[in-house]
């Protein structure tokens, strides 16, 4: 069973599912169009204190291995995540785009990840987002030191619920850092 020693969160906005599921074809008239989930400047403080890194200067990302909480067995079943600086003090998690990057497997619609069809946009990832209660990204580390990724969607179970760190990963709220 995995011991969890800290959680950190993140809620997906509709313009960053609109992104990182929009088909290459699909750009923004008015410019954007990152492939990427952004990390607002408000939660980059407890997301470098998880990754145990400081604010990285551009074009230095800071490499994560991460492992599948369904899906890996061992340390061999690690994906590489990236995070980047932004500006204005935000960061980003990089190349997160299932049409034209390899995004995290345990973030992918095949485990119920949240999927837009083409050409629907930030306004179609809104009304989606709402009815499923919304969506996080989440990374466990463990009590060895290995780091964890999955989602959440909707609302807890009764047996969630009653988790230390389940405020931080379901419905509206931001997401945030959890230790043990």
């Amino acid at each position: 069973m995995l011991k969890i020693k800290e959680l950190w969160s993140l809620r997906i906005k509709p313009s960053d599912l609109y992104n990182i599921e929009r088909i290459p074809a699909d750009k923004p008239e008015n410019g954007g169009g990152h492939t990427y989930i952004q990390i607002p400047k408000r939660r980059v403080e407890d997301t470098l204190e998880f990754l145990r890194s400081s604010y990285p200067p551009n074009g230095k990302p800071i490499k994560v291995q991460v492992l599948d909480l369904k899906k890996a067995i061992d340390k061999q079943d690690a994906f590489e995540l990236e995070f980047s600086s932004k500006s204005s003090g935000r960061m980003r998690i990089n190349r997160q785009n299932r049409n034209s990057q390899s995004r995290l497997p345990a973030w992918d619609a095949s485990r119920g990840f949240p999927k837009l069809e083409p050409y629907e946009g930030s306004d179609v990832a809104d009304e989606l987002l709402k009815s499923i209660g919304h969506a996080h990204v989440f990374l466990v580390r463990d009590d060895q030191e290995n780091l964890w990724a999955g989602f959440t969607k909707g609302t807890p179970s009764s047996a969630d619920s009653k988790q230390p760190f389940s405020d931080i990963l379901w419905g509206e709220n931001d997401g945030g850092l959890w230790k043990s």
